[in-house]
């Protein structure tokens, strides 16, 4: 069974995994409005690529174009192209090769085509220029007399103003033409008769100058534009748009394989399911009754768990009344040591008291006789009187009154002591009785006395009057002594004040019990209750005092509280519900 889990948490793990593959990967390829707003970016740079082809076309000759126009537009094409390579087209550049090298082309070709331009717009700002100033000063030329010149003047004039025309039609000039606006034309305005620094002299000087700058800036001008309309960059653009289509057209279909596989996957993993199913449905009554076993041997492990709970605290019990015995039997050895005293001397006083009755009997003896011999019986009777006087009789009387006295308490003091140990290590576990706290306490003390007295603790007792509970005495007298016998070794070193206080609290039973020893550290109190922690030396405490009387004040449905500072004391509180109701 746990095999089939594996195998089907291994299987839908990778199922998982491709599906996830597929929606953040080729589903972000594949993104039909991302798709639409880069083939319009696309487009748009297209568009304004072949706008600005009709303006450089426009510029050209044309004296009332704004050759600025030409920049901005460049400008406005390389904005677009920024924002599609650095928004639409940036994640499709770092996958494919192929698109980011036509990338990489088209920019370095923008670059160049911008150097281009930038000449270009010069050098036509300045044939414009020329064309304007040719047009101005045309007709004042030809409006001057020059005498016997004036037809040739005109003449050359018309045939300038005529290969001017053809230069700016864009066709090819004849050799002949060419010259004139090469040299020829230089040369024979020169042969014009005018006066120097006249009005005539400035017109045909600002014509030949501006001949001169149409024929100087004309070739560049033209290199220029030739180039800049051969440029390859609307067929890169076309080419970054067939390199991210066919980049789209190859995510569409690795989708669908991937898509394929998955689907196929999934029908697999499904028939695997069905599979596992069949298996598990087969083995569903063999684990029926493995659960079944499974029960019973847990309801037996608890309840041999609840018996080794019991005999655990048991066990300590035992243990506690084990350190207990030296100190019940030095009790014991007290009181029965004088009774023994006593008990010969009572026997040393009878036999003298035997004595006196004797000689008392041989007085009795010669008094009966039929025939009296009084001084027989003076002297039988003053014998008797000598031995009375000897023994001290009133005095032996007084003194072995006293000696049974004595010993009827030294017997009684054996007796509480031995009922002491016969209450504390009754075994009634299951049965409650109806007991008053102050008895059970009383019971502890009786058996921790050696404890009391080899501490040098001092008990100070204030008991109030309290109701009878039903408890466990036995357990709640094991409770009891492990809190007194914890009390005492915290007061080993120089004795100290036990005070243990009981009163009624509302419907409970408050026990307090508050020395004057070591005290714990916040650690020790902590885990004061974990069963075998011991702050105690090695051999001196098997952990299980305190773990155990909480476990019997849970019993109690009680409580227990404890309050402890090093080297001032603790002060441990129990509060137990009159009623367990």
């Amino acid at each position: 069974m746990k095999k089939y889990v594996l195998i089907l948490l291994l299987l839908i793990a990778i199922g998982l995994g491709l599906a996830v593959q597929l929606l953040t990967t080729q589903d972000q390829q594949l993104n039909e409005t991302v798709f639409l707003q880069t083939t319009e970016s696309i487009r748009n740079l297209q568009a304004q690529d072949k706008n600005l082809s009709l303006l450089l076309n426009e510029s050209r000759y044309n004296s009332q174009f704004d050759n600025t126009i030409l920049t901005d537009t460049y400008y406005e094409i390389i904005e677009e192209f920024d924002n599609l390579r650095y928004d639409a087209l940036f994640e499709e550049i770092e996958a494919n090769p192929s698109l980011s090298r036509v990338v990489a082309r088209f920019e370095q070709e923008s670059v160049n085509k911008l150097e281009e331009l930038e000449v270009y717009v010069e050098n036509n700002s300045y044939v414009t220029d020329s064309l304007v100033t040719i047009s101005e000063v045309t007709q004042p030329i030809l409006e001057i007399n020059f005498s016997d010149q004036t037809s040739f003047v005109s003449n050359l004039i018309g045939k300038t103003n005529a290969a001017v025309y053809q230069l700016t039609l864009g066709r090819e000039l004849d050799a002949q033409t060419s010259s004139l606006l090469t040299d020829s034309f230089a040369n024979q305005i020169d042969l014009i008769n005018y006066e120097p620094d006249t009005f005539a002299s400035e017109l045909l000087q600002d014509y030949k100058g501006a001949i001169g700058d149409l024929v100087n800036y004309n070739d560049l001008s033209t290199q220029q534009f030739s180039a800049l309309v051969s440029s390859n960059s609307s067929s890169l653009i076309d080419d970054i748009e067939n390199e991210y289509t066919l980049s789209h057209n190859q995510a569409i279909s690795k989708s669908t394989q991937f898509r394929n596989i998955l689907i196929i996957y999934g029908l697999g993993l499904l028939t695997t399911l069905l599979f596992f199913g069949y298996k598990i449905r087969q083995n569903y009554s063999s684990l029926e009754l493995q659960v079944a076993e499974r029960t019973d041997e847990i309801k037996t492990a608890y309840e041999d768990l609840k018996e080794s709970q019991e005999q655990l605290i048991q066990s300590e019990k035992m243990a506690s009344l084990g350190q207990m015995v030296a100190g019940v039997a030095h009790e014991i050895n007290t009181p029965l040591g004088y009774v023994t005293s006593n008990v010969d001397l009572l026997k040393q006083n009878i036999t003298d008291l035997s004595q006196i009755i004797s000689d008392l009997g041989t007085v009795n003896d010669a008094v009966r006789k039929p025939k009296r011999d009084n001084t027989e019986i003076t002297k039988k009777l003053m014998q008797s009187l000598k031995t009375y006087k000897n023994a001290e009789g009133p005095e032996l009387i007084q003194e072995s009154t006293q000696l049974l006295t004595d010993g009827l308490y030294g017997l009684n003091e054996i007796s509480k002591l031995v009922l002491g140990l016969k209450d504390f290590s009754r075994l009634d576990r299951q049965t409650t009785e109806q007991v008053n706290i102050n008895d059970c306490i009383e019971s502890s003390l009786t058996i921790a006395s050696n404890h009391i007295t080899e501490n040098n603790v001092h008990i100070n007792k204030q008991f109030n009057d309290l109701p009878s509970i039903a408890c466990f005495p036995s357990k709640l007298n094991q409770l009891f002594l492990n809190i007194v016998t914890n009390a005492c070794q915290a007061m080993t070193e120089k004795g100290g004040e036990l005070i243990i206080k009981t009163e009624q609290v509302e419907n409970n039973i408050v026990v307090h019990f508050n020395d004057n020893g070591i005290g714990m550290d916040e650690k020790t109190q902590q885990h004061i209750f974990d069963p075998f922690f011991t702050s105690k030396e090695v051999g001196e405490g098997t952990g299980l005092g305190m773990s155990i009387a909480y476990k019997i004040i849970q019993a109690h449905k009680g409580e227990i509280n404890i309050s402890s500072e090093l080297n001032k004391g603790t002060n441990i509180s129990i509060q137990l519900p009159i009623s367990n109701d």
